[in-house]
């Protein structure tokens, strides 16, 4: 049996080990947030009446992925001129996934009030 190329296999560790970091960074913030507002109700109303404040802030995340991106994209295509449509169908996935990841938060905010 041959072993598969490390080279290879380390963007995916790293990769899956940054989403791990990330989930667990996150179920802790909530769990934090829980324990110092008291119940799930009260976090609950103070994400809803932050809503304005927090949309800013990803708004803003946003701004500085995209500036990142197109300072990534561009050297990618210097480097790897033939890669064009590769790169637009994953730009096409991304904006398609913040999209919808907007449409639900604010369709949820809608709701809950």
């Amino acid at each position: 049996m041959r072993w598969p190329d490390m080279k290879r296999l380390r963007p995916l560790g790293q990769g899956l080990l940054w989403s791990f970091g990330l989930v667990l960074a996150v179920i802790l913030i909530n769990l934090l947030a829980i324990r110092l507002l008291g119940d799930v109700q009260a976090w609950s109303h103070w994400l809803r009446d932050h809503a304005r404040g927090l949309l800013l802030w990803r708004l803003g995340l946003y701004a500085a992925l995209i500036y990142g991106w197109w300072r990534m994209r561009t050297r990618l295509l210097r480097r790897e001129p033939d890669s064009t449509q590769r790169l637009r169908r994953a730009e096409a996935a991304g904006i398609a996934a913040l999209v919808l990841l907007e449409v639900r938060n604010t369709l949820s905010g809608s709701e809950a009030s």
